[in-house]
């Protein structure tokens, strides 16, 4: 189609966005189909439209930003290996759709060039930990959002690192982002309910809690807490955990919050970004 006719086309939808609630998903469809050289007819209708119209082309601008995105996520998913930093600010990019990676990329830059100076003569793997923990949870007061564990902020990455307040898995994120500038030996620990960091070398295997400020713990220490079936089950339960595993993690518990809280178009995407990176390679 030229130009003048895919124009042409545009305007047609454009108008009709007004139509009966009937029509609409249909106009929405195609307009998505046009994709992002739809944005600038679409925008000034937000603008300058009637109440109605300017409500359906917003609808429809969203739309065309989660296509974009979930091909974002379909051209994450075929990297190997995928980078963790990439895909949680990846995911929070669903709901911060201004978000700019840049600015948390640098934050992050500068709280590991800080604890390199602290950790450079520290010997034992405790003592950088320990280091780690004091500036995380002592110096700048990260902590587990207990009294409001459920909301979807505690997931987003940029929202964590904004208001320090996190779950066990956003939480441990912040510091394997931390661990992989310092190259530490740090990994991500999938045990059910409560994700946790492992710091795991030739010599040394220590369990870090990040939720409880940086607690840590020994294997034994673990499995003294848990029940006769867990303890079964604690050579699995204590796996390093890849990327696709930890991501895929983070958005069930997104699918799980937002079905909670009956928001069915963002758990219907969510599922489409979890399906991209679920399979491990």
């Amino acid at each position: 189609m030229s130009s003048s006719g895919r124009n042409g086309r545009l305007e047609a939808l454009i108008q009709l966005l007004g139509e009966e609630p009937s029509h609409f998903e249909i106009i929405r469809q195609r307009l998505v189909e046009i994709g992002p050289s739809a944005l600038p007819a679409l925008e000034k209708c937000v603008r300058e439209g009637p109440p109605l119209v300017s409500e359906r082309a917003d609808q429809v601008i969203e739309s065309i930003r989660l296509e974009l995105l979930d091909q974002e996520w379909q051209r994450y998913a075929e990297e190997e290996p995928c980078s963790l930093e990439e895909g949680v600010f990846l995911l929070a990019r669903f709901a911060y759709p201004e978000l700019n990676p840049q600015v948390y990329h640098a934050q992050l830059d500068q709280m590991a060039d800080l604890l390199r100076e602290r950790i450079r003569s520290v010997s034992s793997p405790k003592e950088v930990i320990r280091t780690l923990n004091e500036y995380l949870f002592g110096e700048l007061h990260f902590s587990g959002n207990r009294e409001n564990y459920y909301l979807p902020e505690n997931s987003y990455i940029n929202a964590v690192l904004e208001t320090k307040q996190g779950i066990p898995i956003s939480l441990s994120v912040v510091m394997l982002l931390l661990g992989e500038r310092l190259n530490l030996p740090l990994y991500g620990i999938g045990m059910p309910g409560h994700f946790l960091v492992s710091w795991s070398d030739r010599d040394d295997e220590i369990f870090i809690d990040p939720f409880n400020e940086g607690r840590m713990q020994t294997r034994d220490e673990i499995e003294s807490t848990l029940s006769e079936n867990e303890r079964e089950l604690l050579n699995q339960y204590l796996q390093k955990v890849s990327t696709r595993q930890i991501l895929a993690r983070m958005i069930r518990n997104l699918i799980h919050i937002y079905t909670e809280e009956g928001k069915t178009e963002k758990k219907s995407w969510l599922e489409r970004f979890h399906e991209r990176v679920r399979n491990d390679r």
